[in-house]
């Protein structure tokens, strides 16, 4: 083997050594990135990443969905005017008074309250919106409270069915417990909407 041969050869294989070593570093930069946004996103939209990615199949796309989302809703949600902040804390404050004498019917204000607020703001795009749509549009903008929001609703709508159905013992006793708790997930909401 000739010099030449040999210089080439060896020339070769340190090019090759640092290109591969400049790819993996390259990648393991990426990789590290990617895991930052992830905790990024993970951090500012809390279990909706989570509920996200399983939907979605991927961090990745729920990074993506979750971001999307959020931009459509922005553009469309509106502040509440202070007429109308008004309005609301009129409304919630007489949701409150409800619920000492009559825990059902002040949920159900409950519910209207904070579906008229949603309405009003936008967060509700068209008369069309799927329940499950207008509680993705209050995740992607406030995440804190969209699991307050869902689950208030499920328990509103367990305790319509049981009032509904045959009483068993307990149930009032239950029922009421599970109204102060629906009650408290839909305050959190109504602070939240309010707040912007």
């Amino acid at each position: 083997m000739n010099t030449t041969l040999l210089v080439t050869v060896i020339v070769v294989v340190v090019v090759i050594i640092l290109l591969l070593a400049i790819f993996f570093a390259v990648r393991r930069s990426r990789a590290r990135r990617q895991e930052q946004q992830r905790e990024r996103s993970r951090e500012e939209f809390g279990p909706e990443y989570e509920r996200t990615a399983r939907e979605t199949g991927s961090e990745e796309e729920a990074d993506k969905e979750l971001r999307r989302r959020r931009g459509s809703v922005e553009r469309r949600v509106e502040p509440l005017s202070d007429e109308r902040r008004e309005h609301f804390e009129g409304q919630w404050g007489e949701v409150e008074r409800v619920f000492v004498d009559n825990p059902e019917r002040s949920i159900e204000m409950a519910d209207r309250t904070i579906s008229d607020i949603l309405h009003e703001r936008r967060f509700v795009s068209d008369a069309s919106q799927s329940d499950e749509e207008t509680e993705k549009s209050l995740a992607a903008m406030h995440p804190d409270v969209a699991d307050d929001y869902r689950e208030a609703r499920r328990i509103r709508a367990d305790v319509v069915a049981r009032s509904g159905g045959s009483s068993e013992g307990g149930s009032e006793e239950q029922s009421t417990e599970d109204l102060r708790q629906a009650i408290g997930k839909y305050r959190a909401v109504y602070g939240r909407l309010l707040d912007r």
